[in-house]
């Protein structure tokens, strides 16, 4: 449906179009107000605006007369989507859409659409950012005593990246830019995705990876790898892909890097792999409950790090999110399909 390039050359929301005076009622379920000034800011160049829907209050009756939803990680059910008769478009401010009941708003000719690009690059940093902080066993170096006005910490050793082989689990847009800034740091480079035959790492560089394989490699994969990474949404066929059997096999010197969705790793499983060593370490940016729980066993342990699902928030990608964003509502206006849509069916 969509070309990654033509996004980008169409984001530019000053080459759109003029003002216009469509009536359409856009509702923001977001606490985030870096992406709510943003997005109201762009909506109004094009002679729109948009209410912010109070998240601490009953969220039915605030949306009863919406065209368009803008939605962070509200679960939009079949009771919101019937709440909403004149629902035209759910727009996800992330690339996942876990939490939007997709199938119920396609059989109600309702767009669901996503931002698959737009924090490509963000939450890549930020898993190499993962990576070194674990490589750097920062977490145990603090714990030991060790400080800026300090001595170092003689007995706790770090590792480098150089030479080790990283698991990417799904080669998207995400994966390919972790792929890109690992190559970099020498690191042998590793991928399962769904369709490997249409990256072919020996004739296209592109996608900075030594092998290419399907999701059958995940088990043989998992073994050589020293760090995993997940880059892959939460379907029913990906919850807990990540579970007893699948630590087990892994190196007891490797880390697990999850950015993605927190389920795809089975927490229980996760748990006993740490605190019997069976890994050496796991860094996340999502959890299970968001927040979560103070006195989770997991948040105390030495080897698990926690970020506050922040791999996709800089100042960059909101910039992108919201263009984005607004192409879409702009489009459907105009009686065209998002270029980010989700629901295919629809096309």
């Amino acid at each position: 449906m969509y070309d990654d390039n033509a996004i980008i050359d169409d984001i530019n929301i000053n080459r759109m179009l003029e003002k216009h005076s469509f009536s359409v009622k856009i509702k923001i379920l977001t606490p985030a107000s870096a992406l709510k000034d943003s997005l109201l800011s762009k909506l109004n160049k094009v002679g729109l605006i948009a209410e912010d829907v109070n998240m601490k209050e009953p969220i039915l009756p605030q949306v009863f007369d919406a065209d368009v939803l803008v939605n962070g990680f509200t679960n939009i059910n079949k009771s919101i989507i019937d709440a909403s008769p004149k629902l035209k478009m759910v727009h996800q401010s992330g690339i996942g859409i876990d939490n939007v009941d997709v199938n119920y708003c396609t059989s109600k000719s309702i767009y669901v659409a996503n931002v698959p690009l737009a924090n490509a690059v963000s939450v890549a940093e930020h898993t190499i950012f993962l990576m070194l902080y674990l490589a750097k066993n920062i977490k145990n170096i603090a714990n030991g005593g060790t400080s800026l006005v300090t001595r170092k910490e003689e007995n706790i050793l770090g590792s480098e990246l150089q030479s080790k082989i990283l698991f990417i689990i799904g080669l998207g847009a995400t994966g390919i830019e972790v792929a890109k800034r690992a190559e970099s740091f020498g690191m042998n480079i590793i991928a399962t995705t769904n369709d490997p035959f249409s990256k072919r790492p020996d004739i296209d560089r592109t996608y900075f990876v030594n092998e290419i394989g399907g999701p059958d490699m995940l088990s043989q994969w998992l073994v050589r790898a020293d760090y995993v990474s997940i880059h892959i949404p939460l379907t029913e066929e990906t919850r807990e892909l990540i579970s007893e059997n699948e630590l087990n096999s892994m190196k007891n010197s490797a880390f697990l890097i999850n950015v993605a969705r927190a389920a795809i790793v089975d927490r229980e499983s996760l748990l006993n792999a740490l605190t019997n060593k069976i890994i050496a370490g796991a860094a996340f940016d999502v959890y299970w409950e968001e927040p979560p729980n103070i006195n989770d066993k997991l948040l105390h342990l030495d080897n698990f790090l926690l970020t506050p699902h922040v791999a996709g928030w800089t100042s960059e990608s909101v910039e992108a999110i919201t263009n984005i964003i607004v192409m879409n509502i702009v489009r459907i206006l105009h009686g065209e399909l998002p270029l980010t849509i989700v629901n295919r069916e629809l096309i």
